[in-house]
């Protein structure tokens, strides 16, 4: 009795341990870790007013003379564990300065910089972001899922002039969903999109938020894959508080190569 237990022990074991293998094998379970260089073009704008003084909106390329082009290194990872949802966290950091002698007056949180003043600017935005992928569709050759999850910033725009510096910093979590999908192509080839973001009105504050990212791929082997694609990224929020309307657009739009590994 006691072998015949153990043998069906044995035998459910194998049964287990091998439609566990077949699934994750279907599921193409992996670590991944992909590392971007992306290159968006810049266009931002901000105005922020203090008590009665209100605010100019400062574009801050063609006003302040920030660059208009950005080189960013951007990290993604995944963990697609079976019987789980997909794991996705990603980060990147932007930060750019700037010294212009200003060509009309500029009111920056109840500072007034005046035309001809020579105005240093500079901003720094630091982004994670953590997501569960719930798949709806996967096969051989095209999956679909439904992202959930959350982005956290941390924005900080400071203007120095005269030995006067004002700056804005704004931080905190955003709540957002998506999708991600994939095809694969002939050959080694597979295209790929994410979008996730997210439109909020609380009080008197409008903001929206898109990061959308689109690339084909190409597997030179099961352990690493090269990438080119395509990533949108843009906030824009308003505050329409105390009868004024602060707001800030930023947006990142741009190619990218990147690489990624798995293990």
């Amino acid at each position: 009795m006691k072998n015949t237990s153990l043998l069906i022990l044995l035998v459910i074991g194998i049964i287990a341990i091998s439609t566990i293998n077949v699934y994750a094998e279907a599921a193409n379970t992996l670590i991944s870790v992909k590392a971007d260089y992306w290159m968006p073009s810049v266009d931002a704008e901000v105005k922020s007013s203090e008590l009665s003084l209100v605010g100019t909106q400062i574009d801050l390329v063609d006003d302040l003379g920030l660059d208009d082009s950005e080189s960013i290194p951007a990290l993604t990872a995944s963990i697609d564990l079976p019987l789980f949802p997909e794991i996705l966290v990603g980060y990147f950091t932007v930060d750019s300065s700037a010294s212009k002698i200003i060509n009309k007056q500029i009111v920056y949180k109840g500072t007034t910089y005046n035309m001809s003043a020579n105005v240093i600017s500079s901003y720094d935005i630091t982004h994670f972001e953590a997501l569960l992928n719930f798949g709806l569709l996967k096969s051989e050759t095209a999956d679909l899922g439904l992202l959930v999850g959350a982005k956290y910033f941390e924005i900080e725009t400071t203007l120095t002039s005269a030995g006067i510096t004002q700056t804005e910093s704004v931080e905190g979590p955003v709540p957002v969903l998506g999708v991600k999908g994939g095809v694969g192509l002939p050959g080694k080839f597979r295209v790929e999109g994410i979008g996730r973001g997210i439109v909020l009105e609380v009080g008197d504050v409008d903001a929206s938020l898109f990061d959308i990212d689109l690339g084909v791929h190409y597997d030179v082997n099961k352990f690493l894959r090269a990438s080119v694609g395509y990533r949108y990224f843009s906030i824009d929020a308003e505050d329409t508080s105390n009868n004024v309307s602060d707001k800030a657009e930023i947006k990142f739009a741009g190619p990218y190569i990147g690489i990624t590994g798995s293990f």
